[in-house]
């Protein structure tokens, strides 16, 4: 899948706005994706939003027609570690690739707010919350209505600051069937007071995300919900994900990688994929 995905991104890198490519299908050195459906093309696009920049994204979809109702739609969320290369739309490129093979859409953000680092400590950084959530909504809307999606068969997976928004989105977008929630925090104010800003009462800057945070916007999926944890996760401690587990009305589907860091592994991918394939009709 390696050779594959370098294809397919440098491709779009070279064409710009608007450009498109295929990726090969069945290559012998890309690794097993069983079955493979065709060729897929990967489009660098921009997504216009009220008082805002454009979006940036990807858009990955199966190269071939699509019959009406007859595909998938995933929106992936990137996480923010820097200096990692993949703190951007490029981290699930590869699982989007995998999934249009197997008949679904796939939208990838690039996300702002906080990886600009402009959080400043007061309503503010709440007002900007909003509005990365108001484009993260927008990319949504954008996604399900690609020709051939079903929009009852649509998913949010986010990591880190993009689980977070994942989850408020599926929370308040009852058309999303399943979300997959990677190692974020329970709310805004105890990562952006961690790691950003200082602030005279704590209390009241959390007041600020009432509402927004990830952890009160998780009852809603029940088993539709994969949290995936990290045991070594330097940034999510196990209080957190006890709010969580206390939070969520319904049993969903929970797993811990004892030896993973906050980057997840290999094995939380080869659980989360087949996952997904089987809530979204992929398998």
């Amino acid at each position: 899948m390696k050779v594959k995905i370098l294809a397919a991104l440098a491709g779009v890198l070279a064409l710009g706005l608007g450009g498109a490519t295929a990726a090969t299908a069945g290559d012998p050195d890309a690794g097993a994706v069983s079955p493979v459906a065709g060729p897929v093309v990967v489009q660098d696009v921009q997504i216009a939003g009220p008082g805002q920049q454009p979006t940036r994204a990807y858009l990955v979809r199966p190269a071939r027609p699509a019959r009406d109702r007859s595909l998938a739609a995933i929106l992936y969320l990137h996480w923010l570690e820097p200096p990692d290369v993949t703190q951007n739309r490029t981290e699930f490129l590869d699982e989007a690739i995998q999934a249009a093979q197997r008949g679904a859409v796939a939208l990838l953000p690039d996300l702002t707010f906080p990886w600009n680092f402009n959080v400043v400590g007061d309503q503010r950084d709440a007002d900007s919350v909003r509005a990365q959530l108001a484009a993260v909504v927008k990319a949504y809307h954008v996604l399900v209505d690609q020709p051939g999606v079903d929009p009852r068969r649509t998913a949010v997976v986010g990591h880190d600051y993009g689980a977070m928004y994942g989850a408020v989105l599926a929370q308040h977008e009852p058309r999303i069937h399943s979300e997959v929630f990677m190692a974020g925090d329970a709310t805004w104010s105890n990562w952006f007071v961690t790691y950003f800003v200082d602030v005279p009462d704590p209390v009241a800057y959390n007041a600020f995300f009432a509402g927004l945070d990830p952890v009160d916007n998780v009852s809603r999926l029940g088993a539709h919900l994969y949290f995936q944890w990290a045991g070594q996760d330097q940034f999510v401690p196990a209080a957190v994900r006890d709010r969580f587990a206390a939070a969520a009305d319904r049993a969903g589907r929970v797993s811990l990688y004892p030896n993973a860091h906050h980057n997840l592994d290999q094995h939380a991918k080869d659980d989360r994929v087949p996952w997904l394939y089987g809530e979204l009709g992929l398998a």
